[in-house]
């Protein structure tokens, strides 16, 4: 089925750059009113552990990400790809231990061709085919590392309204962040499952569980005038079913303070596939049903640039049966802590640490006409299976003018304390971003 899709899009595509080679003047001004576009990247990445039977780790890569996007033809489609690059340039350590896998696997170099897609836009419509970047709460890019995530599928928006936008996603094949093509896997799976040789996530199925067959998903977001909202149904085939709602407004009070509040809940059921069902364990608890209901809330201020907000997440512990007493099935985010949850923040969240609740305060300031961002936030979370956890994050982001524009500066920097660290110690994570985009 997949290969039969897969060779029909690659014949639609093939039709429709022959089409726009005859619509354009010729083949050379076709390309040349197409737009090229990238960006490269320089990051650093350091682990610091309190225990001293767990080595501390660090990892370098130089990254590039170059997209290239046609011009225009037949009233509104286009082709797209993108070629990612990364290499750590010989300064991997030799002891696998002492290097964070995390951000570009256990090779030196990653090459991929991430994006290869054929596009329509117009008519309020836009629909993708291919191999692509998907934004999505629960499926996105999670570009926190040297490459993004990338989704082999379909994706499709309509918005007949101003404010409002439907969506449609059919996810076939997933790229993790630090892999180097298309699999049937996402990151519950070991790493080494299908020829994914690089990390793959938390790896929490067994070795003999049956390939992913993708994702199912609809949503629909309206925002306008201080309110934003959104609904999405998703199917994780083999996995489970998921209902996530969010609203967020801002109160139109015409003065220097604007409060803000939201509301989230996510709802899920369902059973693992039965090559799974009999052998996966989420915090030491079995389980075949999947059974959790999550319930978030948010409030705070913004004034002048700058933002104070407290955030509270609830993960329901489920009855007898259910897989990890509850736990929160998250297949495409699930080791990478890039959730939606108020309360996630750099190096985890519920999901990764499962039934319990917790608490979050953040603040941020934009000054410099917001060429410097700065924010810091406290989380704790305390849950029924890995016990107490906090963690600690300051962020600086710089963006200068002038000649190096396009240049960002970053610095992340998280504490994380607790049961869920090597030994229930202190974990310190930093991390060094540069990035360049042309």
């Amino acid at each position: 089925m997949f290969r039969r899709s897969l060779t029909v899009t690659c014949v639609a595509a093939t039709a429709f750059a022959a089409a726009a080679v005859v619509h354009a003047d010729t083949l050379a001004g076709f390309l040349s009113r197409g737009r090229l576009s990238g960006q490269l990247r320089a990051y650093e990445f350091t682990r610091d552990y309190s225990t001293a039977s767990t080595v501390n780790a660090r990892a370098f890569s130089l990254a590039g990400l170059l997209d290239y996007r046609t011009a225009p033809f037949l009233d509104g489609f286009s082709l797209g790809a993108s070629f990612y690059t990364a290499n750590a340039l010989g300064s991997r350590n030799s002891d696998p231990a002492r290097v964070d896998a995390t951000l570009m696997g256990p090779t030196n170099a990653i090459n991929a061709l991430g994006q290869a897609f054929v596009q329509y836009s117009g008519h309020a419509v836009l629909v993708r085919l291919g191999d692509q970047l998907i934004t999505t709460p629960w499926a996105g890019s999670s570009d926190s590392r040297a490459l993004p995530a990338t989704y082999r599928g379909a994706y499709g928006t309509y918005s007949p309204v101003a404010g409002l936008t439907l969506t449609a996603v059919r996810i076939l094949r997933f790229k993790g962040r630090t892999a180097d093509g298309f699999f049937a896997d996402n990151n519950y799976y070991p790493a080494t499952w299908i020829g994914d040789a690089n990390y793959g996530g938390i790896g929490n199925l067994p070795a003999r569980a049956r390939a992913a067959r993708g994702t199912l998903a609809f949503g629909a977001a309206y925002g306008r005038s201080g309110l934003k909202a959104s609904a999405w149904y998703y199917r994780f085939y083999g996995f489970a079913r998921m209902l996530y709602g969010q609203v967020d407004a801002t109160l139109p009070i015409h003065s220097p303070l604007a409060p803000f509040a939201g509301v989230q809940v996510v709802r899920e059921w369902g059973r693992l596939n039965r090559f799974a069902e009999t052998a996966t364990r989420f915090f030491g608890q079995p389980g075949t049903a999947v059974d959790n209901l999550t319930l978030g809330a948010i409030a705070g201020v913004k004034a002048c640039g700058a933002s104070l907000s407290v955030a509270y997440d609830q993960l329901r512990r489920a009855g007898p049966g259910a897989l990890g007493a509850g736990v929160l099935i998250s297949p495409y985010t699930a080791g990478y802590a890039t959730d939606p949850l108020y309360t996630t923040s750099m190096i985890r969240g519920m999901v990764e640490l499962g039934p319990g609740h917790a608490w979050k305060v953040r603040a941020s300031e934009a000054a410099l006409g917001e060429r410097l961002l700065l924010s810091a936030s406290y989380a704790v979370y305390r849950t029924d299976f890995q016990g107490h956890d906090s963690e600690i994050y300051f962020g600086v982001i710089y963006r200068p003018r002038g000649s190096v524009k396009g240049l960002t500066l970053r610095n992340r920097l998280g504490i994380s304390r607790g049961a869920a660290n090597p030994g229930r110690g202190r974990f310190i994570y930093n991390r060094v971003m540069v990035t360049y985009a042309f």
